[in-house]
């Protein structure tokens, strides 16, 4: 029985996948920027689920999106001619390069790591893995150069400056879905948290044991927010220096960067849509250090932004990542 016949049966295909620790998302575009396909699978972070298990994640989500999805146009078309077509599978396409943004990829040997183990799994695939705070810098800007501050499960701010320099201040900020979550558990086992948001980390089945706790504590984000938002004293404080440490690390980044006074920072996050007071609560943070900031919204998934990576570099100007550490 013979392949379908496939619009580009010889087109290279470019996949960027925006590797994180609860999903992982896919896009597979052609070299002129067509976009085939989106995928999703579970998250790929390296630190939480292991450089093996990682890399098998996004190798499996790279070859599933790769392929052409156009076959039911191909199909629907193909009936007249030959009927059996229409059920014939599409066969496994390889993708030319596999652009990973990737939650974890903190530091330049974790980005030799990982690539390391899918050229392992994909002998034939030009690969690049960056930080996934880029895939995001990239989609909502033009260049890739500005900062970035995630309202989300983790509280950092990244930036790229102009020359391709990379400055990661890690977890060094205090804040984040995680991190709101937890302190709330370990206030809330002294009573010092209110009524409301005692009864959400009970239900929720959190409780402080002196150690981390698991990455659940997430899920309370949106409760701390609202609390803090209610006037209730330790959550409020705990937002406090959350946005006290983002107005000391855009200052920080802006300066070391040479961004400028008027330096792109890209605010994303799914805290943003569970509160709005969150929301305007880190943009004043911004504002509080760099005046004439031009805060951009997401209007598209950081995903998308790592696909445009995979163009870029495709046609020969891929992003640079040359990694500053700050301590």
């Amino acid at each position: 029985m013979t392949s379908p016949v496939l619009p580009y049966p010889d087109a290279p295909v470019l996949v960027g996948i925006d590797a994180g620790a609860t999903k992982a998302v896919a896009i597979a575009v052609t070299p002129d920027g067509e976009r085939i396909a989106r995928a999703e699978g579970p998250g790929a972070n390296p630190k939480r689920h292991g450089l093996e298990d990682a890399a098998d994640r996004i190798v499996a989500l790279a070859h599933e999106v790769a392929k052409d999805r156009l076959r039911a146009e191909v199909h629907e078309a193909a009936k007249d001619r030959r009927p059996a077509a229409a059920h014939e599978p599409v066969p496994d396409r390889t993708p030319a390069l596999l652009f990973v943004a990737g939650a974890g990829i903190d530091r330049p040997e974790h980005a030799r790591a990982l690539r390391a183990a899918l050229e392992a799994r994909l002998p034939a695939t030009r690969i690049i893995v960056v930080n996934d705070t880029l895939a995001v810098l990239r989609a909502g800007t033009l260049d890739a150069v500005g900062l970035a501050v995630p309202v989300s499960t983790g509280g950092n701010v990244i930036g790229r400056g102009p020359d391709g320099r990379v400055t990661d201040r890690g977890h060094g900020i205090f804040g984040g879905a995680y991190a709101l979550g937890a302190l709330a558990a370990r206030a809330a086992l002294s009573d010092r948290v209110g009524q409301d948001l005692r009864r959400t980390v009970a239900a929720a089945g959190l409780r402080w044991t002196g150690r981390r706790p698991g990455p659940e504590a997430a899920l309370l984000g949106a409760a701390v927010a609202r609390a803090a938002e209610a006037g209730d004293p330790v959550p409020a404080r705990m937002v406090d220096r959350w946005c006290a440490r983002v107005t000391e690390a855009v200052d920080e980044e802006v300066d070391r960067l040479g961004l400028g006074p008027e330096p792109a920072v890209v605010v994303y996050g799914g805290l943003l849509e569970a509160s709005a007071w969150l929301g305007d609560r880190i943009r004043q943070a911004i504002l509080a250090a760099s005046p004439g900031a031009r805060l951009v919204s997401l209007a598209t998934e950081p995903a998308e932004g790592a696909a445009l990576l995979a163009l870029d570099a495709w046609r020969g100007t891929p992003v640079a990542w040359d990694f500053t550490p700050r301590r």
